[in-house]
């Protein structure tokens, strides 16, 4: 057996009166939780994966919520005082390197917890922007200037000793000959 200790990746989040916690360790152990800290311990063949945490604020052990699955071990921990927002999840100043933010469960403090994503529901049409043109039912770009009035493009007809454009590529048309090399 190794003699080193593994730690296994730890997931946290947390909302006003809560931290989301994940222990991402095949059929993990149950982990021991005191009024101030986390510890962890387990065999899994020759590894041994272990940490102790000290968090940043007390919680309420006898409300914590715990939930498994064969890869995980996800619980809810109840914040001591649901005024604090916690700045990490652990005491330490230092950063942890096996311990990260759960983005898939974060929120941050000045967002409400109730809030749809940014964009979800919200009605484009209200912009006064339209669509793209030439889109089945988007319609036309609101608000654009019509291009009809503009004229065409200028005559560039008297642009001297150019080839037309049917004579480009046409040795007879074009000295110098052709631009690969020969034999």
């Amino acid at each position: 057996m190794s003699s080193t200790v593994h730690h296994p990746r730890v997931l946290w989040a947390q909302r006003k009166d809560v931290v989301y916690l994940t222990i991402e360790l095949e059929d993990a152990p149950e982990a021991t939780f005191t009024e101030q800290s986390i510890d962890f311990e387990c065999l899994k063949g020759d590894k041994k994966y272990a940490f102790h945490l000290d968090f940043y604020k007390p919680i309420i052990v006898k409300e914590t919520v715990k939930s498994d699955s064969k890869r995980v071990s996800f619980y809810i921990l109840k914040k001591a005082d649901d005024t604090v927002w916690w700045e990490r999840l652990y005491k330490e100043k230092e950063k942890v390197n096996f311990v990260h933010t759960d983005f898939s469960r974060f929120v941050d403090e000045d967002e409400s917890e109730d809030e749809k994503p940014a964009l979800s529901g919200m009605d484009f049409s209200q912009l006064g922007m339209g669509g793209m043109g030439g889109m089945p039912g988007l319609g036309g770009m609101g608000g654009m200037p019509d291009f009809g009035s503009m004229g065409g493009m200028p005559d560039f007809g008297s642009m001297g000793d150019m080839p037309s454009l049917g004579s480009v590529g046409n040795d007879a048309d074009h000295e110098g000959g052709s631009d690969e090399d020969e034999d």
